[in-house]
């Protein structure tokens, strides 16, 4: 098949769950045969970066970027708030993106255009304007929800009205445009429930994020632990507000039964809020140059997400690096986990503390979650097997 690929931030590099989860969808169609063509959007927040791109990936997916300006603008996003128009997606629709969108399709022909997000939505009128491709909406969530979960949990005042109408609206956006495509490709069978409840009637295939478990090397069997830890995209408002959560809700509980217990924060652009506090066992240590590198160190992954959908993919990292996993049901929806056997869950501040406790105190305990953790993850979330029944989907399609 002759894809295009949608982007709403360049795939590479893999600052987060979404670029990785696009990474793997290219390399899972490339290796699988197909060609693929990848546009993606150019923002201030996930700028392009061509050190990032090998020449095998440029010449394989003729990997172009386009500058688009969507940072906040307060006096764009009230005129259409006034206007009922959607802010969230109406600020990645720009005439240069599309002018572009339309070169390559007078120039090439493709069987399947996949837009990865409903940011990139705006441009299904433009792809069949000047193409008979098959157009998928690949729902790496679903968008309304993520707002609607940071609504609720907003004090009352300006901004919860702000985002409550922000919300209305890309419920709205969503709902509306649900059958504009030619089938959707949820992340998770929670979503896929969810949009056939907002009406969608078109074909839908689940597709979670896979990994390339073949390529990555033996990951050394956990004999203990020694601290806890969250590693995550910080510019992301969820996580913000997971580890809120977990510093102010969850931590002290665990330290007033054991001292010793430390908390390392990792990730890029953490917020200054989050410091440093060494009475409390906290360590803020912010971006990490290699994820994978720090997924093999002796700690327990914490999971601390109260809000969102779709699939957290660092889940999928950690545990298929064997690193035994405590986390709300939020966290690790769409994985299918058995809670006490592939990992802890847990909502309240009291659970999560406790199974964080039990496995500091318990090496054995630790050690069998987390194998039995990695061993369910790497047989589910193979990319090679994710993408060939997704191959079988779209084919159908064409």
């Amino acid at each position: 098949m002759r894809v295009l690929q949608l982007c709403p931030k360049p795939p590479r590099p893999a600052r987060d769950g979404g670029c990785l989860a696009m990474d793997a969808m290219t390399r899972g169609l490339l290796a699988d045969g197909h060609s693929v063509r990848v546009l993606a959007i150019s923002t201030e927040k996930h700028p392009h970066l061509p050190e990032h791109h090998d020449s095998h990936y440029r010449t394989a997916t003729q990997y172009h970027a386009v500058d688009v300006k969507t940072a906040l603008n307060p006096a764009n996003a009230l005129r259409h708030l006034i206007a009922g128009e959607s802010y969230h997606i109406k600020r990645f629709l720009s005439p240069d993106f599309t002018r572009e969108l339309d070169k390559m399709l007078r120039d090439e022909v493709f069987d399947i255009v996949i837009l990865e997000s409903l940011f990139m939505a705006p441009y299904e009128e433009a792809i069949r304007r000047l193409s008979d491709a098959r157009v998928v909406l690949r729902a790496h969530n679903v968008e309304h929800q993520i707002w609607q979960g940071l609504t609720q949990e907003t004090r009352m005042g300006p901004k919860k009205w702000y985002l409550s109408k922000l919300t209305s609206q890309l419920k709205e956006y969503e709902r509306n445009h649900l059958n504009n495509f030619d089938a959707i490709v949820p992340i998770s069978e929670g979503d896929s429930l969810t949009f056939k409840d907002l009406g969608a009637k078109i074909p839908m295939h689940v597709s979670p994020f896979g990994m390339d478990f073949e390529k990555q090397p033996a990951v050394s069997k956990l004999t203990s632990v020694d601290h806890v830890f969250h590693l995550g995209s910080m510019d992301w408002l969820p996580n913000i507000q997971g580890v809120q959560w977990l510093i102010e809700e969850v931590w002290p509980k665990v330290r007033e039964q054991n001292q010793k217990a430390t908390l390392f924060l990792a990730g890029r652009n953490m917020p200054e809020s989050f410091k440093s506090n060494a009475s409390s066992g906290i360590q803020v240590i912010g971006e990490v140059e290699n994820a994978a590198e720090f997924f093999t160190r002796n700690g327990i992954m914490t999971i601390p997400l109260l809000t969102g959908s779709g699939m957290r993919v660092k889940a999928i990292e950690g545990m298929a690096s064997g690193r035994p996993t405590v986390s709300t049901e939020i966290g690790v929806d769409g994985l299918g986990l058995v809670h006490s056997e592939h990992a802890f869950v847990a909502n309240t501040p009291e659970e999560f503390a406790n199974h964080i406790l039990f496995l500091l105190e318990s090496n054995d305990t630790a050690s069998k979650i987390a194998q039995s953790g990695q061993a369910y993850i790497r047989k589910k979330f193979s990319n090679k097997n994710i993408i060939s029944d997704l191959v079988k989907f779209l084919k159908k399609l064409v």
